[in-house]
């Protein structure tokens, strides 16, 4: 039988539908084949094909040195599934955002150290973080799509001499940290910090921005905003919220369906869902 070659547009779409075990052990047939499985365009079509085949939520489970992180496959049948990694996972007790299957963990505690683990490829990166930021708010991953760089947004507070926000965002592409400006209002109070303790961790990245809750005042009641910040073009801008939010016990935000999510608490025993059909258009808020 005489050999067949595919071109290589061809090969890279079918080896985009194998799972990543397979194409882990392919790495190892030729330098050509390793070339194209390890290449950041494959990289992107493989991740892509798997975001419309494979669904999975990653959580931990344990406590302190006990602690280990499952994957909770949905389709087509529920499967639950204990991940071996390649660090103490004890160590990094805190899931600060995923995106296209790498996942960023940090040690939640002060100056906390940030990882980036990729467990398809089960490759893991620490990343240098900046030192002496003891008021550090959040820190959520995100992926810029138009530099096809992966981030970490950190918010800090800064309170002297008035109470301010600090955002330093670090690109992997650079491996560096930088503080990016901002112009936005001091009144502005994340509602992690606000004093509504069931609000914490009111981060999430939709296209390509990273979405923070606020309250637009101190008192005890909501006033909430949505300041967003564009991974791409490094600035800011205001999400509006549907009219009946500041009318809830508690709100969070979340990610439902690849769209930008609320969810409000209206009671003991229920909640009201909302999802923002179109990004930025106040008027695609359906409940």
């Amino acid at each position: 039988m005489s050999n067949v070659s595919f071109p290589p547009e061809v090969l890279e779409n079918i080896l985009s539908h194998l799972p990543v075990k397979s194409l882990l052990q392919f790495r190892s047939v030729s330098k050509s084949f390793r070339a194209i499985i390890d290449s950041p365009y494959f990289i992107n079509l493989h991740s892509k094909q798997s975001m419309k085949t494979d669904k999975a939520l990653a959580y931990f489970r344990g406590v302190g040195s006990s602690t280990f992180i499952c994957s909770l496959h949905m389709d087509p049948d529920p499967s639950c599934v204990k991940m071996e990694t390649p660090f103490n996972i004890a160590d990094f007790p805190q899931i600060i955002g995923s995106c296209n299957g790498l996942i960023g963990f940090s040690t939640g505690r002060v100056n906390r150290e940030i990882l980036f683990w990729n467990p398809s490829t089960r490759k893991h990166k620490p990343i240098p973080t900046p030192k002496h930021d003891p008021h550090i708010v959040s820190d959520q991953v995100g992926y810029d799509h138009v530099n096809d760089d992966y981030k970490v947004v950190r918010l800090s507070m800064v309170s002297v001499p008035v109470r301010d926000f600090k955002f330093t965002v670090y690109s992997m592409r650079l491996n560096a940290w930088r503080v990016v400006e901002h112009d936005l209002p001091n009144n502005l109070i994340p509602l992690c910090c606000s004093g509504h303790g069931c609000c914490s961790g009111q981060a999430v990245c939709v296209s390509g921005v990273i979405n923070y809750l606020v309250n637009q005042h101190s008192d005890p009641g909501l006033d909430c905003v949505i300041v967003a910040f564009d991974l791409a073009s490094q600035s800011f801008h205001l999400v509006s919220l549907p009219e009946c939010c500041n009318s809830y016990k508690a709100v969070h935000l979340r990610l439902l369906g690849g769209c930008l999510c609320l969810v409000g608490n209206i009671g003991m025993f229920g909640v009201d869902v909302w999802v923002m059909a179109e990004y930025g258009v106040k008027e695609s808020w359906k409940k």
